[in-house]
């Protein structure tokens, strides 16, 4: 017996959710596995594509047919001038059993390509479900990585303003360099309300993925192992794809099924055969004067008869509509081929483009790290300048705006790197559950976000002096 594959992700999911601590990804996976309603409707539909095989096995097999009729006759014979009156019951009961029926043998054939699509169906909504997971907690850190960004930037610019304006009333500074302290703060503003804007609706995202209102999450890990595609192969990663790609399972199965759809046609029009029995039996009582058992009446108060025999039968002529819907089937199934024949190509094409992301990522994020650190040193260098007079307010604050700005792409090229992966993972057919279980090892146990603390200011310092 094929195993469900329900099984092993409910009892993934159930292994998830043992010794959570703290609101992790695991959590979060456990809650969206029983409320998230899109993929609760992909597992009721792929349990109930499991009932196409069955009826399509059902062609094959005996039918039996039972049937029960109770009449009243009134008769008048105008030979003899009689009349015959009398209650009746009748039962019959006929089993069949298809000797040859090639219609039927491909109607099952096509039915275990119909459920071995679903299956792949279904595959795909367990990927979707783990990146829809992965994509709303991971969508709610980088909120609030640019939302604490977001913050601090306009603490900052905010000082810087307030500094300006001192050195300008002592005639330190002109007015220009008011103005640009101005118009850089009003900027900051500006990013400082879409970034608490995008902070609230991600969190509300992923309050609706999982029906629960989530206080904090734990944060990730500074130190990971972002090291690229493993196997670093990309041609490993094509061959898995263009195999084992749920979207290619599926263009597969549609191919399949589609061919042997137009066989079942095809065989709609060749001879059946079918062993049939039939048991009947019928009773009659007379009403009134009647007579009923003599042979002037030709009424016996029971009858009973078998009958067992060989029926073949075949469509001659139906108005052309059997072939033209042979034909019909046919030039489906070529088409059918041709999408799975695309199919692989896009995955292929996919697959690649996932792989060179990934990699990409692994030396965007080393790339960012590093940004950061020359950041900080220029805007140091650039603070010591503005000081002794060397530098203006402008070179100050273009400083502070690109540190701000490479902590935020850092942060979000650690962000893509973990999503890029799993939909490179994905493209293989590869992304399960388990995923998130790894994933969770890539979050800090002592440091967590607080979704609704009402002084995001006050971490927002605290945050930004990482990375060094």
């Amino acid at each position: 017996m094929k195993r469900s594959p329900l099984k092993p992700l409910a009892l993934a999911i159930t292994l998830l959710s043992m010794g959570a601590q703290a609101a992790d990804l695991k959590q979060v996976a456990n809650a969206a596995w029983d409320y998230d309603s899109t993929w609760r409707a992909e597992r009721q539909t792929w349990e109930a594509e499991q009932e196409t095989l069955v009826q399509g096995r059902a062609a094959l097999l005996p039918t039996i047919d039972a049937r029960y009729g109770r009449y009243r006759t009134d008769r008048d014979i105008e030979e003899g001038n009689f009349n015959q009156k009398y209650d009746s019951e009748a039962t019959t009961v006929t089993l069949s059993q298809p000797l040859f029926r090639l219609d039927a043998w491909y109607g099952f054939k096509e039915a275990k390509a119909v459920v071995s699509t679903a299956e792949a169906e279904f595959q795909q909504a367990r990927q979707d479900f783990v990146l829809r997971v992965a994509q709303g907690y991971f969508g709610v850190l980088r909120a609030w990585d640019t939302l604490v960004s977001a913050q601090a930037e306009e603490k900052a610019i905010s000082r810087q303003l307030e500094q300006t304006n001192e050195r300008f009333e002592v005639g330190l500074v002109p007015a220009t360099e008011v103005e640009e302290a101005q118009a850089a703060y009003d900027l900051t503003r500006v990013n400082l309300i879409v970034a608490e804007q995008d902070f609230a609706i991600a969190r509300d995202q992923l309050e609706t993925l999982t029906g629960q209102r989530w206080e904090t999450l734990a944060e990730l890990r500074e130190q990971l192992p972002m090291e690229g595609p493993q196997p670093a192969t990309m041609q490993d990663w094509l061959d898995k794809a263009s195999v084992r790609n749920p979207q290619v399972l599926v263009a597969q199965g549609n191919a399949t099924a589609a061919g042997f759809t137009a066989d079942r046609q095809f065989g709609a029009m060749m001879p059946q055969v079918a062993l049939v029995g039939t048991y009947s039996h019928t009773h009659t009582s007379p009403r009134g004067d009647s007579a009923v058992g003599t042979t002037s009446s030709g009424i016996t108060p029971d009858n009973h008869g078998t009958e067992v025999g060989i029926e073949i039968s075949m469509p001659l002529f139906r108005g052309g509509g059997l072939n033209s819907q042979r034909k019909q089937a046919a030039l489906r199934a070529d088409a059918a081929d041709q999408l799975y024949q695309q199919a692989i190509r896009d995955v292929t094409q996919q697959t690649r483009t996932f792989y060179r992301t990934v990699e990409a990522d692994a030396l965007r994020v080393s790339a960012r790290k590093q940004a950061i650190r020359s950041a900080r040193a220029a805007l140091e260098a650039t603070q010591s300048g503005y000081e002794v007079g060397t530098r203006n307010v402008v070179d100050l604050l273009n400083a502070q705006q690109a540190l701000y700005g490479a902590l935020r792409d850092y942060a979000n090229a650690r962000y893509d790197y973990i999503l890029n992966t799993l939909n490179l993972k994905a493209a293989t057919g590869e992304l399960d559950v388990e995923d998130l279980a790894s994933l969770n090892d890539w979050l800090s146990g002592q440091e967590s976000l607080d979704l609704y603390d009402p002084d995001l200011e006050g971490q927002s310092e605290a945050q930004m002096v990482t990375p060094r």
